[in-house]
């Protein structure tokens, strides 16, 4: 009889009626953590055919000997197959009985028995071959490996393929749904998109996972769970190394952790439900030929041009100085989010937040800084500059505005003030812009114009002559909540 013992966690011996014949070093992986699934199913087959061992040592021992390696496993690749076959033929599994079409309902990605079964046998078959595939003195190069493998695997037709896949994409984009905002981050920091994801998940799968199917259980279910904890992980790992801010937690309290979890994925529904909104009311304005600024003369000339604008946002690429300066103070004295969350905002969310915060802003401030607040709506063609050497033109015009405010939270706020306005117009200065609306370029910024509307601003939002008017916003914003 076949049997094999765990030497370590990685290295197992393989004998037959006692004879060790066969040393398995395998590499840290998925599937060689799990390898009592695939030893259990090797001695199975073992116990129930009696030439199997005959057969799997001969072929062992020819395979390990021979120069012509793939040759041989070539040959004994219709022996390995028929051996699987039997041994589920043996088992007298009901592959009907992991479908259940009562519950399927309208759109539900459903598997027949056969589906089912051929999935199961080609997990048999590469569990045979992982004696090959996991072996690192055996292991064929990727080119000779993937056509093995795909030969294992053929049963697995292309309609199948894409329902696993299919299954796959499902489960993962409903966590789209319920954590969009982190997807979002995860976007912009590891230029990884959810689709990208789905495909990597799926190669996970088809490449680690499905060698792993018992068949005493449902495959798909199997896949799901993968799914399930692959997502989860993913995200709590990228959530723990990149949004709970190491500043903000000092021990390693998991109430405090939680606590921290909480505040954080609460800024993001606000965010998430705010953009929403935003989106409505940008919908709803073009809709209205009072507030149209185009000539609509069709109903399909505005679907068109709502397609355009929609995949415009879409294709920001750079966030806007005028998000980093003026939308992000903004919103963080509307809605008591720190600043900081701001800044794993995505591109296109931002300039979708920049346009509602641009209509809070027309209608509390009426023609006061038009200059500055029409910019919220212009998006950066190119990388704005991290760095910059400019300094304010209008120094004098900034020192008398800044003098002319009794309470400016002490003198050293005013060379900081300074020196963050300078970085900005620095930043916008060299930079080209686009309209989000109409996706025209801006002719020439009014560099001028905006440095002595941003000292005007700014000078009185620090020292606290805007809270009228931002109480003001509040409530706007609040009702468009209710």
């Amino acid at each position: 009889m076949i049997k094999f013992e765990s030497i370590s966690s990685k290295q197992f011996s393989v004998s037959k009626d006692g004879n060790v014949f066969l040393n398995l070093n395998t590499n840290p992986s998925t599937i060689s953590n799990k390898f009592h699934i695939i030893s259990n199913y090797i001695e199975g087959i073992s116990k129930q055919f009696e030439d199997f061992d005959e057969w799997f040592c001969t072929f062992i021992n020819d395979y390990s000997s021979s120069t012509e390696r793939y040759s041989v496993l070539e040959r004994n690749l219709q022996a390995l197959k028929d051996y699987s076959d039997n041994y589920l033929n043996f088992l007298g599994i009901d592959f009907s009985s992991y479908v259940d079409v009562s519950k399927a309902k309208k759109g539900t990605i459903l598997f027949s028995a056969i589906e089912i079964e051929k999935i199961l046998r080609a997990s048999s078959y590469l569990k045979m071959y992982s004696i090959i595939s996991c072996n690192d003195s055996f292991k064929l190069d990727q080119r000779l490996h993937r056509m093995i493998y795909n030969e294992l695997v053929s049963g697995i037709d292309e309609e199948l393929l894409f329902k696993i896949f299919s299954v796959i994409k499902t489960k993962t984009f409903k966590y789209n749904l319920s954590d969009r905002y982190m997807w979002d981050y995860i976007k912009m920091i590891q230029c990884k998109t959810i689709d990208i994801h789905v495909v990597e998940i799926f190669n996970f799968i088809m490449n680690n996972i499905l060698i792993l199917c018992e068949p005493d259980k449902n495959p798909i279910t199997y896949f799901v769970t993968v799914v399930d904890e692959s997502v989860k992980w993913f995200l709590r790992s990228v959530y723990k190394a990149s949004v709970v801010y190491d500043d903000s937690i000092s021990t390693e309290d998991i109430q405090s952790t939680s606590f921290d979890n909480l505040k954080t994925y609460a800024y993001n529904d606000t965010l998430g439900r705010l953009k929403g909104i935003a989106y409505k009311q940008m919908h709803e304005n073009f809709e209205k030929p009072s507030l149209m600024t185009f000539d609509f003369k069709k109903e399909e000339e505005f679907d068109n041009f709502i397609l355009s604008l929609q995949r415009r946002i879409e294709g920001v690429s750079y966030v806007s100085p005028f998000c980093e300066f003026l939308l992000y103070p903004i919103l963080a004295k509307l809605t008591d989010i720190p600043y900081r969350h701001f800044k794993t905002l995505s591109a296109e969310h931002s300039i979708v937040l920049a346009v509602y915060v641009q209509n809070l802003l027309k209608k509390v401030f009426d023609s006061d800084y038009k200059t500055l607040f029409s910019m919220l709506s212009f998006y950066p063609k190119t990388q704005p500059s991290l760095l910059t050497t400019y300094k304010l033109k209008n120094v004098q015009y900034f020192i008398r505005t800044a003098h002319k405010v009794n309470n400016f939270l002490g003198f050293k706020a005013i060379v900081l003030l300074n020196d963050m306005l300078g970085n900005f117009v620095g930043k916008i200065s060299r930079v080209d812009f686009v309209n989000i609306f109409d996706g025209r370029d801006l002719s020439g910024i009014p560099v001028s114009k905006i440095e002595t509307e941003m000292i005007d601003f700014f000078t009185s939002f620090f020292s606290g002559k805007l809270e009228d008017k931002f109480e003001v916003m509040k409530m706007l914003m609040q009702s468009d909540f209710s």
